[in-house]
């Protein structure tokens, strides 16, 4: 089946679970009764992006707030980004972390594809840095991250049992009966853009979490798959913030409580006029969540009349329909992929693939509605991702040629950016074909690909270095 790949902790045993609560655990309570290292040496509101990790070769990011208090303790959220880039995992968070004082740390380390044993070892080894580091407050630990980073972000806390909460980007959880989450686990907010391809995802572990009393929110904005913007961070540690005032983690302020209403609500009334199932959406999560501050009966009335209106009984009707057909397509391209894939190419050079995309861009271009549209950019996406995750997974087996399969599927999404060419003429040098690899090169040589002339070095291109043919390509360029 053509999927993304996605971290799985199914291989996760019992014993696995048990170890990692212990050796969390275990790093708590050693942190509490020992000294800490000199952290004023770090600079504030200032990101740092290559910490030592004791005891290793790993490195993680590190942002320090301005209210950075040494003698007291923090908050702290720990960032995965699914490729292992701290400073990108952060730069979105910074803006919450001066708003409500939480220092940030980014792995450089965990990364997608990558067995969950190993993120874990990697996890607790940076939590033993920085719990004997800094001066944290057990009970104000997060964690955070998007896609992969965010399944590995929602593992942790449900192994853990000691993290108050995770907010997940683009990406819900992996369900695993050993790590099932419990009503006092943790809360989890999910944040997840309109055109993400796990968008029906996101929903779907909303009312999993529902099922089993999980304190959750989730929010949706207009976006793509891709790490949510600073503000859809802070509307999150927002929703924290309030769940920290109910479990009496922070004292109540009533200041940020009026604000983050009014905000809530202005969001909920833009939406009225163009998506009004989104707009109930908000008005039932600020019924929820702002209760216990506000008198939210007109709210209430106001959501009631919404549901009942035949413009929202529309675009309910319309929103099932749009799934189904996501569905459906999405099991169209799928079949396909698997036929291709067992043999590792296509057995009509891509015609089908080429016609179906075409057909695929022009519904697009005329979609009766935004909604239709994001459906169909969603699945576009889903399976031109389902390839490339492929890709790199067959590129770390080994298996060449069906990675190079992949890749030339890659280029029928993007044929007019250099660096899909780039990447099949990577793995044709893995299938030592130097026709293919010379003919890929070339044109992603003339769509601009750029520090072109550094690839006849690289150590995949080696073996032809001494072929004319490849000579002149770069001869051709330095002229």
């Amino acid at each position: 089946m053509l999927k993304i790949s996605k971290l799985s902790i199914n291989s996760v045993t019992l014993e696995k679970v048990s170890f990692m609560r212990i050796v969390f655990l275990c790093i708590l309570s050693l942190y509490v009764s020992a000294g800490f290292a000199q952290t004023d040496r770090f600079e504030k509101s200032k990101i740092l992006n290559t910490i030592p990790v004791q005891n290793s070769t790993d490195t993680y990011a590190l942002y320090l707030p301005e209210s950075y208090d040494t003698s007291k303790l923090t908050a702290v959220v720990f960032i995965f980004d699914p490729s292992g880039n701290g400073k990108q995992g952060i730069m979105p968070f910074v803006s919450s972390a001066e708003k409500f004082n939480y220092v940030l740390i980014a792995s450089n380390v965990t990364k997608n594809g990558v067995p969950y044993d190993t993120n874990f070892e990697v996890v607790n080894r940076l939590f033993e840095t920085v719990f004997s580091t800094f001066k944290i407050d057990e009970k104000q630990i997060y964690t955070s991250g998007f896609s992969g980073g965010s399944r590995l972000a929602t593992a942790i806390a449900a192994l853990t049992d000691k993290i108050q909460g995770v907010v997940a980007c683009g990406a819900g959880l992996a369900i695993n009966k050993s790590v099932t989450p419990t009503k006092e686990m943790f809360s989890f907010v999910g944040l997840v853009g309109d055109e993400d391809m796990n968008y029906q995802e996101m929903f779907n572990t909303k009312n999993w979490l529902d099922k089993f009393e999980v304190a959750n929110e989730l929010f949706i904005y207009n976006d793509t798959h891709k790490w949510p913007p600073s503000e859809q961070i802070e509307r999150a540690f927002g929703w924290l913030e309030l769940q920290a005032y109910k479990k009496k983690i922070r004292p109540v302020d009533s200041v940020f409580v009026q604000s983050y209403f009014e905000s809530q609500y202005k969001i909920a009334d833009s939406l009225v006029i163009h998506n009004k199932f989104r707009s109930v959406l908000e008005y039932e999560s600020i019924v929820k969540n702002f209760a216990p501050y506000f008198e939210v009966k007109m709210i209430q009335q106001k959501m009631e009349a919404l549901k009942t209106s035949p413009e929202y009984q529309s675009e309910v009707t319309s929103r099932a329909a749009n799934i189904n057909e996501e569905n459906e397509l999405y099991e169209k391209f799928s079949k396909k992929y698997s036929h291709d894939i067992l043999a590792a190419e296509s057995d009509d050079n891509f015609q089908w693939w080429r016609r179906e995309l075409k057909r695929l861009d022009l519904d697009i271009a005329n979609a009766e509605t935004t909604n239709e549209a994001k459906m169909l950019k969603r699945l576009k996406y889903t399976i031109f991702a389902g390839a490339y995750e492929s890709s790199m997974g067959y590129i770390g087996a080994k298996k060449y040629k069906h990675a190079l399969y992949c890749d030339q599927l890659l280029v029928y999404f993007n044929p007019e950016q250099a660096y899909w060419y780039y990447r099949v003429a990577q793995s044709y040098a893995r299938n030592d074909d130097l026709k293919h690899t010379i003919r890929n090169l070339k044109k992603a040589k003339e769509l601009g690909l750029r520090r072109f002339q550094a690839i006849q070095n690289l150590p995949l291109f080696a073996k032809f270095k001494q072929k004319k043919k490849f000579q002149k390509l770069f001869e051709e360029e330095s002229k």
